[in-house]
């Protein structure tokens, strides 16, 4: 299993930026953490899910 935000999902095999996009992600505005590495979405390194893997997608917000 692979932990995306906080679920554990079967998704070992499968490319991260193809599961993101099928979420409907928007890379350009959100940060993903995978494996505690932090990446700005837009700079997110191929990757291919293995077994014990932990994705958070964190969503960019404004201050105002």
């Amino acid at each position: 299993m692979v932990w995306l935000n906080g679920e554990a999902k079967p998704l070992e095999g499968r490319e991260l930026r193809e599961v993101l996009a099928e979420m409907g992600v928007d890379l350009g505005r959100v940060a993903v953490l995978l494996n505690e590495e932090a990446y700005s979405g837009q700079q997110l390194p191929p990757h291919v899910l293995r077994e014990g893997d932990v994705v958070e997608v964190v969503a960019l917000m404004q201050g105002g």
